[in-house]
């Protein structure tokens, strides 16, 4: 009975083993299976954090990029490519403005004050003077030389103006004066002087004389000729031309319709020889004076 009883013991006994066992394993059972549970999710928000990591890195290299990307674009924008800087540059058309405003400035004073220049020389020094109606009556542009040799002279060109109804007040004791009460015309030549040789000559460019129809004028150098166009030799003499020089200038002749009406045929210009006013004697091409064609009429 006591055997049986301690077999009941015994058998409980095991009974409450095996079923703490079985509890045992049970929980072994749980933790094992928690356990790689708990692996896989630390796993999980590893692989997580280290794809946000990538993708922060990702993220802060596109930033770094774009911003690169930006500040290259940036650059471009801001920095002018050569055609850029050609086509704004402020200098080219304020230099051709400037250019084509003095050229224009040159034209009009060309257009409207006398000179030695084809353009200026069709323009009246008369008019200012005397006032009425100057018109310009003929108009000769072939060069004709008288060459003595050592000294050339040269009418380069010449103009024949007429004045009518001169009305300004003019200087009773100028020569000028001469169409102040009457209707007369005025001859210009524009006239070179050349010395080809090794010594200074003297020559009166003002014994140039207009002939025709009997009747003869001596020039004059100042008489409607604008001081900065008056012929000189230098400026210690007009009349002395120094050795190997050349000299331009204007001299004229003026006319009353009586004079004007007989010069017309057969006018002559006369250019004196410079023996004829020589101290020694120059080896000219001829001794005697050159007679020029001076055509004073259309």
């Amino acid at each position: 009975m006591r055997r049986i009883a301690m077999l009941g013991v015994m058998s409980i006994m095991l009974l409450g083993l095996a079923a703490c066992g079985s509890g045992a394993d049970s929980d072994n059972s749980k933790s094992d299976e928690a356990t790689p549970k708990t692996e896989e999710k630390a796993a999980k928000k590893e692989e997580a954090s280290t794809k946000q990591d990538v993708g922060s890195d990702s993220d802060a290299k596109d930033q770094t990029d774009a911003k690169q990307d930006k500040e290259e674009v940036t650059t471009k924008e801001d920095t002018p490519t050569t055609a850029d800087k050609e086509a704004t540059t402020p200098d080219t058309p304020a230099e051709n403005s400037k250019t084509e405003n003095k050229v224009a400035t040159e034209q009009k004073r060309t257009a409207t004050t006398f000179s030695l220049s084809a353009d200026g020389f069709k323009q009246s020094a008369v008019a200012p003077k005397t006032g009425g109606t100057v018109s310009l009556v003929y108009l000769n542009t072939t060069p004709q030389t008288a060459d003595f040799g050592p000294l050339k002279v040269t009418v380069k060109q010449y103009k024949l103006e007429s004045v009518t109804g001169a009305n300004k007040k003019m200087d009773p004791y100028s020569p000028e004066s001469y169409l102040a009460n009457q209707n007369g015309f005025v001859v210009t030549a524009d006239v070179i002087v050349e010395n080809t040789s090794a010594s200074s000559i003297n020559y009166l460019a003002e014994r140039i004389q207009i002939n025709g129809g009997g009747i003869s004028k001596g020039a004059s150098l100042e008489n409607f000729v604008p001081t900065a166009y008056q012929l000189s030799g230098s400026t210690a003499a007009h009349n002395i031309f120094p050795a190997k020089s050349k000299r331009e200038g204007a001299i004229t002749y003026m006319l009353n319709k009586d004079n004007y009406y007989k010069l017309v045929h057969l006018t002559k210009l006369i250019v004196p020889n410079p023996n004829d006013f020589a101290e020694k004697p120059l080896a000219t091409k001829t001794p005697k004076a050159i007679d020029l064609d001076f055509r004073i009429t259309e």
